[in-house]
Parts: structure tokens; C-alpha cells; sequence
């Protein structure tokens, strides 16, 4: 039995123990299994803390962060525009904007909701794929930031179009099984300029949209491209859409090379956060993220597996975990915790299903 948060519960959960308003009435009895309207009845009623089970028969599903509908049509938008692109040199930007609108809508709706990572992955092709989840990430932060939501739109069109210019890379250099040549990496790297020119050609987007297209790959430190600007001569909407898009091209699989886990892409991140990227604005992703949301299932390094029952906002790849098998799998009568930043030799090697 682990105690939890209400806001880390997720349909599939078996309680441990009965749930009582503060009248005293039963709300719900224990060994139920939680189902979503259980969940939201129980946040209704303020109840902050619940006792689960966790056992190999319970099966946590994941909350989307955005509908299947919602990103369908994000999809659709971005894939559209490429097509009106390489078709009739133009595109239809109110569609786009409706897809963004429709993305900031369902995203302010859980504000409180840290982002579990893994929820915005979708089996889709790679370039339409990461522009929606890069449009997401940006938008999450925006909203973080408190931006208007005009201004959220022109960062979540940026962010969906920070590829754009990628209709003018050849496909043999875009589809590269191995690493580019010299020449094909420079010609790569010409998809800021190339897009940057094809936004400038189009009337009704704003003129920062084409700033986050063209300036997405400068980097803090000056070592960046097209122009190697430094700090904040590169525009806030420009930097967050870099982290985004580094965070996201870092964990999704690619022909060349399979993705790395989140929390290796966020080790990255804090890393880098005092070179390529604005250190603040990394700490402003970090917090709206939940590499290892409490209640997630883990194998530590130790070969141990417990369930992440607090996580530390400074180092969320090291949360605290509480013991429940030993390395051999056998379940453990007395349970321990695990403060994985007192713990430097150890730590989550793998995320677990419940099967």
C-alpha cells in the first residue's frame, strides 16, 4: 500500500483504503478500482491523498495531455501546409491557426497538471510528429510564462512551422540511414534560411513567426546557426522553441538511431543549460515536466523496483523511490525509501508496466 497524490492517480488504481468526505459519508470503498469519474469526483470533493495497492494485477493507464481529436488536427494542419507549400507556394493559415487555438485551449484546461513526457508521443511519421510535439512543449511553457494568448498563438505557430524550410532539403539528405556528409550536413542546416524565406512570402503570419523559424538552432552561447547570436539577442520565442525541439529530436526514434530515455534528454538539457541554452528557461520546462510522475513504476540501478512516491524539482531525474522488490524480484515486507540524490551510485535504469 503507497499513499499518493490525487493529482498522480490514474484509471486502473486499486485503493488500499476507503475514502470518506469530511461529513463523515463514505465516498468510495476500498478495493475499488479507480475509474476516471472517480477520479474527478474525488478531486471535486478536495481530497487531496489516496491509499493504493500496487500489485501486478493493477494497470495504470496514461492521460493524454491532448485529445487524439485535437492532435489529429494539429497533424493534418502542419501536413497541409507543407503540401500547399510544395503545390501553390502558400498555405492556409487560418487552418493552422485554428489547430493552435484548439492546442492552447485544452492545454490551459489543466494548468495545474505536471506533463508527463511520454503522453505526447504518437505513432506518426517523424517530421509531422515532432512539429506538433515541439508546438505542445512551446505552448506548456508559454502558458507557464503567463504570455497572452495572442502571443501564445505566434509561439505555437512558430513552433509548428519550425521546420518548414525542410520542403527544400533533398529527401535522400532528410531520409539518411547514417551520419551527413559535410556538404549535405551545411545543406541541412540552410532549413532555417529556406524557411525563413518561405514564411516571409506569405501575408497574415506575424513577423516573430519567421524569427523562431529562421533562429531556432542559435544557441546561447553564440555557437549556433544562421547568424551565431548570442544570448538574448535571440528572441525568447526563438529559445524556447530550442529546447523543445532538442528535447524532442533527442528522445524520438530516428532512422539513424533509436531515441534516448527522457530523463538522459533532461540530463542534457540542465547540462547544456549554461552553454547552448537560456538556463532559466530550462528551469521553467523542467518544472512543468514529470519525467517520473509519483506512482510510476521503476527498476533502479540496483536491480531493485519500486514506485517513485516524491521527485525533488531541482533534479527530477532523481526522485525518491519506495522499495517494493528486492533485486531478485521477490516482494519486500519491510519497505524502504530511496532519496535517489543521496544515492549517486544508483538510480532508474527503466520504467515498468504493471502486466
Amino acid at each position: 500500500m503507497i499513499k499518493l497524490y490525487t493529482s498522480a492517480a490514474t484509471p486502473g488504481m486499486i485503493l488500499a483504503k476507503p475514502i470518506y468526505t469530511k461529513e463523515g459519508r463514505l465516498l468510495i470503498d476500498r478495493e475499488m478500482v479507480l475509474k476516471e469519474f472517480y477520479i474527478e469526483k474525488l478531486k471535486r470533493y478536495s481530497i487531496n491523498h489516496i491509499y493504493i495497492y500496487w500489485s501486478k494485477s493493477s494497470k495504470p493507464e496514461i492521460q493524454k495531455i491532448i485529445t487524439e481529436e485535437t492532435r489529429t488536427i494539429a497533424l493534418t494542419a502542419i501536413k497541409d501546409a507543407v503540401t500547399g507549400i510544395h503545390m501553390k507556394k502558400e498555405m492556409d493559415i487560418q487552418k493552422l491557426q485554428t489547430a493552435i487555438l484548439r492546442l492552447t485551449e485544452e492545454l490551459m484546461e489543466d494548468r495545474g497538471i505536471l506533463l508527463n513526457l511520454t503522453d505526447i508521443r504518437s505513432i506518426d511519421e517523424y517530421t509531422f510528429g515532432h512539429c506538433v510535439n515541439v508546438c505542445v512543449l512551446a505552448l506548456i511553457m508559454g502558458i507557464a510564462l503567463e504570455y497572452e494568448k495572442k502571443d501564445l498563438q505566434i509561439l505555437g505557430l512558430g513552433a509548428l512551422l519550425h521546420d518548414i524550410g525542410k520542403v527544400n532539403i533533398r529527401s535522400e539528405i532528410l531520409t539518411k540511414p547514417g551520419a551527413l556528409t559535410e556538404e549535405e550536413y551545411k545543406e541541412m542546416k540552410k532549413h532555417t534560411l529556406y524557411g525563413y524565406q518561405v514564411v516571409g512570402n506569405l501575408k497574415g503570419l506575424k513577423e516573430e513567426v519567421s524569427w523562431i523559424i529562421r533562429d531556432h538552432h542559435e544557441r546561447f552561447d553564440g555557437k549556433g546557426y544562421p547568424s551565431g547570436l548570442i544570448g538574448k539577442q535571440i528572441h525568447e520565442f526563438s529559445r524556447i522553441v530550442a529546447i523543445c525541439d532538442v528535447y524532442d529530436a533527442l528522445t524520438s526514434h530516428r532512422v539513424y538511431r533509436p531515441g534516448i530515455p527522457p530523463h538522459d534528454a533532461i540530463e542534457y538539457l540542465i547540462t547544456m543549460g549554461y552553454h547552448q541554452f537560456d538556463c532559466d528557461l530550462v528551469k521553467i520546462f523542467l518544472k512543468q515536466i514529470s519525467i517520473y510522475p509519483v506512482g510510476t513504476l521503476v527498476k533502479l540501478r540496483s536491480g531493485e523496483e519500486g514506485i517513485v512516491v516524491n521527485s525533488h524539482e531541482d533534479f527530477p531525474t532523481r526522485p525518491v523511490v519506495r522499495v517494493l522488490r528486492d533485486a531478485l524480484g521477490n516482494p519486500i515486507e519491510i519497505r524502504k525509501n530511496v532519496d535517489l540524490t543521496e544515492q549517486l551510485n544508483n538510480g532508474i535504469v527503466d520504467i515498468l508496466k504493471a502486466v
